[in-house]
């Protein structure tokens, strides 16, 4: 069966298989190769901050994200890390503990953005 003429097209374009190679390829071999080439996103490290004032929030909220953080708005499955204020909710902090997220105070935030340790008691 001859390959569509986009899948051609793309593989063209972004391949250096001859056309005698093309033309041994199923759609199926053709579409997974054209998939190889889509460079993988690397995962982002995701935190979440709670019990800051709206403006400190931001301004951590800023700092991770020029560090190519992914901002949970809640404890989610893929969370890394829960950045605590003075005001962090004991509901939101037992279930970050339960998934085993490290928890962090912003100073440790920082810290952790300047040398890329990660403290030692990370349970609060």
């Amino acid at each position: 069966m001859a390959l569509s003429e986009k899948l051609i097209r793309i593989l063209r374009s972004n391949t250096i298989l001859s056309e005698l190679e093309l033309n041994d390829l199923t759609e199926r071999q053709g579409w997974d190769i054209v998939y190889a080439l889509k460079p993988k996103a690397e995962p982002k490290i995701e935190i979440c901050f709670t019990g800051f004032s709206p403006t400190e929030k931001s301004v951590l909220t800023k700092l991770a994200e020029e560090n190519n953080f992914h901002i949970a708005k809640s404890i989610t499955v893929n969370l890394n890390f829960l950045c605590c204020g003075e005001n962090a909710g004991p509901s939101k902090m037992k279930k970050a503990e339960e998934q085993n997220v490290i928890s962090l105070s912003a100073e440790e935030f920082r810290n952790l953005i300047e040398t890329g340790e990660i403290p030692q008691n990370t349970y609060r």
